[in-house]
């Protein structure tokens, strides 16, 4: 195989990694819902009953392609930032951070602020399945909240796409 030609295989493989991402990227934030979609996901009292160990009983993640217009780089699949908010069974508060996340491999790898914890967001059909890869820690108004930790209830979760007003908006 002559170096060109290796060469052309070598970026055709690029270009299309890029366009998948970018696809990615818009199916499920920049193009979803106006560019203002809403992840969310609120346990009922049967549910957490039958899950006495989950301390989580509300969670989303949501999206603004419109956050922090004039920021340099802008949102990109490369590079974007959402928010990600819970409430805790124990407590009628809300605790908030933002979320610094990249396409990756079919998903989205995301980080907090502050070393706030770290999750992988993975598309399921019109939702996206939230799984904490390292501990979340936020601070609220009065207190620190967090959830995830190892062998715990609230690893996992499904956050099918909701209206906007279920996504608690306080970064």
């Amino acid at each position: 195989m002559n170096f060109l030609l290796l060469l052309k295989l070598v970026t055709f493989g690029a270009a299309s990694v890029a366009m998948a991402a970018d696809d990615l990227y818009a199916r499920y934030f920049a193009d979803a819902d106006g560019g203002k979609p809403c992840y969310a996901r609120y346990y009922d009292a049967a549910h957490l009953k039958a899950h006495p160990k989950q301390t989580v009983r509300r969670i989303d993640v949501d999206f603004d392609k419109n956050f922090g217009e004039g920021t340099d780089p802008k949102n990109s699949p490369e590079k974007f930032e959402a928010g990600i908010a819970f409430m805790l069974k124990s407590s009628g508060e809300w605790y908030g951070d933002a979320l610094y996340c990249k396409t990756v491999s079919g998903g989205f790898d995301c980080y907090l602020d502050a070393d706030g914890g770290t999750i992988r967001l993975m598309p399921e059909g019109d939702a996206l399945r939230l799984e904490v890869t390292r501990q979340i820690a936020v601070e609220g108004r009065k207190d620190f909240a967090g959830f995830g930790i190892p062998d715990g209830d609230d690893r996992v979760f499904i956050l099918p796409r909701a209206d906007r007003k279920l996504c608690w908006n306080g970064r």
